[in-house]
């Protein structure tokens, strides 16, 4: 911990801190920030890389904060800031009075794939074909890691990962699994390839109830953009579609809530047939 306290929003450590706001300067500084104790502790916990807590002066942190950076006495910075510089980095209407940054984490989905199988013979992952509202996307992210998701693949044209609505959304679930993005329809063919089955959301006419699908083996789930549902490309590489039934008046179910219903009943099917 320094004993330098940053004052002004033009100090250039906050400067570019704040470029990290925006998707550009996340893409450019491969760094993005998160925001309040809790996610603060849970980046510093899960292992993630973390450069640089800021937190305000006039506030005591957070005592599970301070425990987590006891872990990690030399390689985080840690400075005290003013309430403005606070904000200046803040997204939210009430600064949370803390804040870190912390570097991107890239990993190679085969090569990741492949330990998988060598360690357990069945995998459940969720497609994510360009889901575009932060929130939907962050509760997605919480769901999976609570129903033990292996691994989430996030399509290109998808909200970022690291917009900072989808980090407070995830709830530190961001931090706890493998989430890869890029492209849906190369990652399904190779998926395909490995001996994988693609499941698609859709109410087409042969589709089956989700009470009714087979998760078992190598799954992958996909859900499809909250306006237009999964894309033509990927509805090529179906190997069954499913959907849930809509009792009521709804035309559709949110996709975060879909998402969640799929996932628990792969696990229940799962854990009923000890796969």
């Amino acid at each position: 911990m320094t004993n330098e306290i940053i004052t002004s929003i033009q100090n250039p450590l906050v400067k570019r801190l704040h470029q990290l706001l925006s998707r550009k300067g996340r893409e450019e500084q491969q760094r993005f920030l998160v925001e309040g104790a809790h996610l603060v502790e849970e980046a510093l916990k899960s292992g993630a890389e973390v450069v640089t807590v800021i937190y305000d002066q006039q506030r005591d942190m957070d005592p599970a904060c301070q425990r987590a950076l006891a872990n990690h006495p030399d390689a985080v910075q840690v400075i005290a800031a003013s309430e403005a510089v606070l904000a200046k980095l803040s997204e939210t209407k009430s600064p949370q009075g803390i804040v870190a940054e912390v570097k991107k984490t890239a990993a190679d989905w085969a090569e990741w794939v492949d330990k998988k199988r060598q360690e357990q013979h069945s995998l459940l992952l969720l497609f994510l074909d360009e889901i575009q509202d932060p929130g939907n996307l962050g509760t997605i992210l919480r769901t999976a890691e609570a129903a033990a998701v292996d691994g989430v693949v996030l399509g290109s044209g998808s909200v970022d990962i690291y917009n900072g609505k989808v980090v407070r959304a995830t709830m530190g679930a961001l931090f706890r699994i493998p989430v890869f993005t890029q492209s849906l329809v190369e990652t399904a063919d190779e998926w395909k390839a490995k001996g994988g089955r693609v499941l698609i959301s859709s109410l087409e006419q042969n589709s089956v109830s989700y009470d009714e699908a087979d998760y078992a083996g190598l799954t992958a789930m996909v859900i499809g953009n909250e306006g237009r549902g999964v894309s033509k490309e990927m509805f090529a590489r179906a190997d069954q579609f499913v959907h849930i039934p809509l009792y009521g008046g709804a035309e559709s179910l949110n996709a975060a809530v879909a998402a969640g219903i799929f996932v628990y009943e792969a696990q229940r099917k799962r854990k009923d047939r000890h796969v």
